[in-house]
């Protein structure tokens, strides 16, 4: 029981490092859907391209950056580059 109250801290503070898209979410395969996905993670949408059948997807949030590549026909995550600051990758 004692581990479950350490525990419940930490998942607390893991919350915004998991608030992004992740391998195989779907976040749509439009640029209207990708941004409401994306702003329900407090993400704005800075770019969107398709290109040679991916998608090409640009967000912030504060210093984080995101760079994900999707299918442009599901929109299915299939890479994810998370960036804190200038450049810094996580």
């Amino acid at each position: 029981m004692r581990s479950l109250f350490v525990a419940l801290p930490l998942l607390a503070l893991a919350q915004p490092v998991l608030a992004q898209p992740r391998l195989g979410d779907v976040i749509g395969p439009d640029r209207a859907r990708a941004q409401a996905s994306l702003a329900a993670e407090g993400y704005r949408l800075t770019e969107f391209e398709t290109e040679h059948g991916r998608l090409e997807i640009k967000a912030v949030k504060d210093q984080a950056r995101l760079e994900i590549l999707a299918e442009a026909r599901t929109g299915k995550v299939l890479k994810v580059e998370a960036r804190k600051g200038r450049g810094d990758r996580e």
